[in-house]
């Protein structure tokens, strides 16, 4: 049991769920958890589990290196691409666990490259780490993905799909995620490894649409259209709008297959992510 526990992220989406589960796990009673916590930032949400907040900017080793404490145990869940400056600013730690994403694999994505640079520097780092990367996140209102289509049917009765919705996706449900994390952090035989974290079961997107519409008893009307078009709108949408609705490159990743084996995270963390329609029915109802 490590001594002290130190997070980045912790009052995201993945970070409730994850301080959630540490506050369940009798393994972890009277661990000393700080949570970073940018100035302005949510740090109540930190508060009802018991967590000490210090107040700093993980992307920043400067601001990291004032308030890191020599927790022996940090959880990195804020942007992998500050994976750098959390090495540096928390030097000394003992075991680090790191979420990425699968982003890393597209083809598409300018900055694919720069999670594969983010991932290396913590493999070459010497400190004993375990990356997860997970795939599209969802589980809450909050979330920016299922809940959008979930709203998006519950309002309307027709929905435009770029491609005609064939484009195949592996959502993982947070509490998943989550336990994930927690299992990694438990499992000595996870450190110095990698694993791809998706969801329980891959659909194309309008098989997505079609579940959502068949919990919600709600009867759609799919309207493909080509994404070569879907692709000019969102790159004027980007030239006209300060906050765009979708980007351009999220258009494009659509060409690709977002479906992944999580059998290794299977083998060594005990891994069984919830299927997506169990997790979309759970979303709906907390809805």
């Amino acid at each position: 049991m490590p001594e002290g526990i130190f997070i980045t992220g912790g009052t995201g989406n993945t970070g409730q769920a994850l301080l959630r589960l540490v506050a369940a796990d009798k393994t972890l009673r009277g661990v000393r958890i700080t949570g970073l916590c940018r100035p302005g930032g949510r740090g109540e949400r930190l508060l009802p589990h018991g967590v000490k907040i210090a107040g700093g900017d993980a992307s920043s080793a400067e601001s990291l290196g004032k308030v890191y404490r020599g927790e022996p145990v940090v959880i990195h869940l804020s942007s992998i691409f500050h994976a750098g400056a959390v090495l540096e600013g928390c030097r000394g730690m003992k075991r680090l666990v790191a979420v990425s994403s699968t982003r890393i694999f597209s083809k598409t994505w300018e900055r694919a490259g720069e999670i594969e640079a983010a991932e290396l520097a913590i493999e070459r780092s010497g400190v004993p780490y375990t990356i997860l990367r997970p795939t599209m996140i969802y589980g809450n209102s909050e979330d920016r993905n299922i809940s959008k289509f979930i709203r998006l049917i519950m309002k309307y009765r027709i929905v435009p799909l770029p491609g005609g919705g064939k484009s195949v996706f592996q959502p993982v449900h947070v509490d998943d995620l989550a336990g994930g994390i927690l299992a990694a952090l438990e499992a000595p035989e996870s450190a110095g490894k990698s694993y791809n974290v998706p969801g329980g079961s891959a659909h194309s997107l309008r098989e997505i649409v079609e579940i959502i519409s068949g919990i919600l008893d709600r009867k759609v009307l799919i309207v493909p259209f080509p994404l070569a078009l879907a692709e000019a709108a969102a790159g004027l949408q980007e030239k006209l709008l300060p906050r765009p609705f979708i980007h351009r490159e999220q258009i494009e990743r659509l060409r690709e297959d977002k479906r992944y084996d999580f059998s290794e995270a299977a083998k060594d963390l005990g891994y069984a992510p919830r299927e997506l329609r169990a997790g979309i029915e759970q979303e709906i109802r907390e809805m």
